[in-house]
Formats: C-alpha cells, sequence, structure tokens
C-alpha cells in the first residue's frame, strides 16, 4: 500500500492521462497515475452510482483497449466477493473513507487469508497480475478510483467453494441475476 501525494488532479486531467499510456502500461505507471489522482467532492459525487443490492456500484470513466479506469461506491460493511482480474494489472485509490482490505493466496485448492489492513483516503492498493483480494467500506461512505491496465476481460470470483469466471464488467460479485456475465464454474476454488 502506498499513500498518494495531494497534488490535485482533475477528472478530465486523469483521463487525459489514461488516454495517454503506452500500449501496455506496467503496474508503476498506473500507481504513479494513482498516486496524482484526488478529486474534489463535487467531481466524485456528480460521478457517483449507488447500488445497495450490490458491494458496489460502478461508474466506468473510460475504457479503451488498453486501460480501464472505474469509479466505486461502496455499500456500507459489504463485503465484495475474493477475486483477482484476470491477470491483469492496475491499482486502486481511496477518494473517501476507510475500507477493510484482505488478500488470499490459493493453497491446497482453497482461499487462504494472507493479509487484512485497514485502509483510507489517499491510500493506493497496487493490484498484481495474480492479486487475489477482497474489499468492503469500513463506515458509511467509501469511494474508490480503480485504474486497471488491459481493460480487464474476465475476473475470476470465489464464492461458496467454487470458482466463477465472470464477464470483467461485472464487478467483484457472483451475476446470479444476470447469467449472461457468468462465464464459467468450477466446482472447486483453484
Amino acid at each position: 500500500m502506498v499513500t498518494a501525494s495531494n497534488s490535485p488532479m482533475r477528472f478530465d486531467n486523469l483521463l487525459d492521462q489514461c488516454r495517454a499510456f503506452p500500449d501496455e502500461p506496467t503496474l508503476k505507471q498506473v500507481g504513479q497515475l494513482l498516486e496524482t489522482a484526488s478529486m474534489d467532492d463535487a467531481e466524485v459525487a456528480h460521478r457517483q452510482v449507488s447500488d445497495p443490492s450490490r458491494p458496489y456500484g460502478r461508474h466506468v470513466l473510460l475504457a479503451t483497449d488498453k486501460i480501464e479506469a472505474m469509479l466505486a461506491t461502496w455499500t456500507p460493511r459489504t463485503w465484495c466477493a475474493p477475486h483477482d482480474h484476470g491477470g491483469s494489472v492496475g491499482g486502486v485509490r481511496i477518494l473517501r473513507g476507510r475500507a477493510r482490505h484482505r488478500v488470499f493466496r490459493i493453497a491446497d485448492g482453497a482461499l487462504k487469508l494472507v493479509k487484512e489492513e485497514t485502509v483510507e483516503a489517499g491510500d493506493i492498493l497496487r493490484c498484481g497480475p495474480s492479486l487475489v483480494h477482497q474489499m468492503r467500506a469500513d463506515e458509511d461512505e467509501l469511494v474508490t478510483l480503480h485504474v486497471y491496465a488491459g481493460p480487464i476481460e474476465f475476473m475470476r470470483v470465489y464464492e461458496e467453494g467454487k470458482t466463477f469466471i465472470v464477464d470483467g464488467g461485472c464487478g467483484a460479485w457472483v451475476p446470479h441475476d444476470e447469467p449472461a456475465l457468468l462465464r464459467e464454474v468450477h466446482a472447486h476454488i483453484g
């Protein structure tokens, strides 16, 4: 986890920098971009999408063949499912609020908790290609900015001892109510 600097960047500037990335942005480049991303309350509020039926509401800011940027507005105290990002690299910047963040590894066909931490506004989580993690809002408001090199074509989502391969536009949950987003189900974790 990295704590970002306080130099603000407007959403339009952020998206312009995303568009200017090379064809295959690195984790380091995405992390450096997130370190300068600090949005004012009006910009964030204008783009927030709540979805109390999900762990978070998603507002895709940019989706190209090389980068995806998304704003998440979290449902209070609701965990997203443990998931990876289908091999994509990226990062999460906590814009407002505080979150619990868990990191897992797969061992002997099961998820094993490796680390649990509290992250706060200004903190950045770097998401390598094999990271399996999960988050939740630790209080009433959590807003996060996600930037991924890719875009994310699919994700592995883990629930009840099963591995679900979901469309990259799904979010970190099993889309039981949207079967078109579900690509595969495996009866074991690995």
